[in-house]
């Protein structure tokens, strides 16, 4: 088993890099906290102290799996190196010590920056020395007067950047996506700036890197002409092309993203003390297209192709959507656009939606969009009440939850698996939407699903519909003094601004007009995935 000394260390570890990457979100925050961000907050940190408590109960040392592995990561330390038990015994010691510093992160949240460990593991891990969060790989030089960097030793910057990255996971700021996008960014950094300590880098290196990436072409992390290449080659090879034919550079915002993730790396360095600047604040990002523009909307003509096309008049069958035919399959296929486009929500909002998410109020038919495990929310503005749209209602969509609660579905659409990085319900169907909207003709360039949310948005924009409401309705943040009526919305002027939303033509006319179709409205659970035919280009 491993010494006290060495769970010590460990757990000392943990606790100082959380509450250092809790100041840095602090000290540097990108925007101020609304009174809705503060309290999801406090509930997220309720609501995990209880998970935690009741994982050390059980002896479920899973739920320490994330956290245990960054410190061991940071430490050097291989599971295959452990012995018998002693995997357990440091997922053990992480459980006890998360129960003590979520139980001070929270204590932040109602202004109380003194509060001081229970566990006798973690009070004798720290020794009775300050609280003080310091990045223990480095050198602890006093906070006042930190000491001016080294030219040359400690760690380089792509083992730094690693253990970033995976203390960003394990303490749940970043999820699977967010954290295989910064593992890219600083690929990338370390390539055109090379592999050293971070106090070697300087603000003539973020520059250099900036000036480089934001002439990569958009795909050149998929075009098989960029395969394999480095950087320098890979901007030869564009440049070469440029001559015969329209090269796209990444956008600024995906610029912007790359150096978000290397200045949160950098900007937790700061607060440790381990460099004197963060290179990467303070670059301003310009835009190719104006704010309304960023965004690709759907045209009405767009519109009607989709909504006139086989998967709403009838198609083949049902791995043969896009072909014309008698059956109209109202299914997760169905239903997910038509939601999108009168409603804006998001897509996987809309994916991961439970039978006991839709409920009625005042006579009005609502989704509840919450984060109830396992749902997750992207923001806290994110949980709100978006009504049904009445044409929604006239196709049918409460008749399909019924029949969803008749068969004791939990979820609204039971065939969706999650899948991606992020184990995203909405994945799989992301997919088959590109491939479905490729067979009907509606597939360009900037066109995609999110599209629905900005149109939802300008359509209801366009009616009239005051910010604030519009705001409450898409789970936007209201800046400025509007924002203290948003909670004012009634449920009524919300569902006022959704059945403003008019796409232009009647969906529910177009059907009526074509009789002999065959509905079938309840969810047809697909168990065995279908094999498209060979003979067909129809969507499946």
């Amino acid at each position: 088993m491993l010494s006290s000394d060495e769970i010590a260390r460990l757990v000392k570890d943990f606790y100082q890099l959380t509450l250092t990457i809790d100041d840095h979100r602090r000290l540097f925050p990108e925007q101020l906290w609304s009174e809705e961000d503060h309290q999801a907050r406090s509930d997220y940190l309720d609501q995990t102290l209880a998970e935690q408590r009741d994982a050390l109960r059980k002896n479920d040392f899973e739920k320490a799996n994330p956290a245990a592995q960054a410190v061991m990561a940071r430490s050097k330390l291989a599971e295959g190196d452990l012995g018998p038990g002693e995997y357990n015994q440091i997922r053990q010691a992480i459980l006890r010590a998360s129960i003590d510093i979520i139980s001070e992160l929270r204590a932040r949240q109602d202004g109380d920056f003194n509060h001081d460990p229970r566990d006798r593991l973690l009070k004798d891990a720290l020794g009775g020395a300050s609280a003080t969060p310091v990045l223990p790989s480095q050198a602890a030089a006093p906070l006042a007067v930190p000491s001016p960097p080294v030219a040359s030793g400690g760690p380089n910057f792509s083992e730094i950047a690693e253990a970033f990255r995976c203390d960003q996971i394990a303490v749940k700021i970043w999820d699977q996506q967010t954290a295989g996008q910064a593992k890219a960014s600083y690929r990338l950094f370390a390539e055109i700036c090379g592999d050293k300590p971070l106090a070697q880098y300087a603000r003539g290196d973020a520059d250099e890197f900036r000036k480089k990436i934001q002439r990569l072409p958009w795909d050149y992390s998929k075009a098989p002409a960029y395969r394999n290449r480095s950087v320098d080659e890979i901007l030869k090879v564009a440049e070469s092309q440029a001559k015969t034919r329209n090269v796209q550079p990444i956008t600024q915002r995906t610029v912007k993203r790359h150096f978000s993730a290397l200045s949160g790396l950098w900007g937790s360095a700061l607060s440790a003390g381990t460099v004197s600047q963060n290179i990467f604040s303070g670059f301003r990002f310009g835009s190719a297209k104006k704010a309304t523009e960023q965004r690709d909307a759907w045209t009405r003509p767009e519109l009607e192709t989709l909504f006139s096309s086989p998967l709403y008049t009838g198609c083949k069958s049902e791995v043969r959507r896009a072909e014309p035919g008698s059956l109209v399959l109202k299914d997760e296929r169905y239903w997910i656009p038509l939601i999108g486009i009168l409603s804006g929500m998001r897509q996987e909002e809309i994916a991961q939606l439970h039978t006991e998410d839709v409920k009625e109020a005042d006579g009005i038919s609502f989704f509840d969009i919450n984060d109830k495990p396992p749902r997750m929310l992207k923001n806290a503005n994110a949980a709100r009440q978006v009504p049904l749209h009445v044409t929604l209602i006239k196709l049918g969509f409460l008749e399909y939850v019924d029949q969803c609660r008749k068969s004791r579905q939990v979820r609204l659409f039971p065939n969706l698996k999650p899948g991606g990085a992020d184990n995203r319900l909405g994945h799989s169907f992301s997919k088959w939407f590109t491939r479905y909207r490729r067979d009907i003709g509606v597939y360009r360039k900037g066109l995609d699903f999110h599209s629905f949310r900005h149109s939802a948005s300008t359509l209801m924009h366009q009616a009239g519909v005051e910010r604030a409401v519009l705001d409450h309705v898409t789970g936007h943040s209201t800046p400025g003094e509007t924002s203290r009526y948003v909670k004012a919305s009634a449920l009524a002027q919300l569902q006022s601004a959704i059945n403003s939303i008019d796409i232009g033509f009647d969906i529910v006319a177009l059907l009526e007009a074509k009789p002999g179709l065959k509905a079938f409205v309840r969810p047809r659970l697909r168990y065995r995935k279908q094999r498209r035919p060979s003979s067909s280009r129809g969507a499946g």
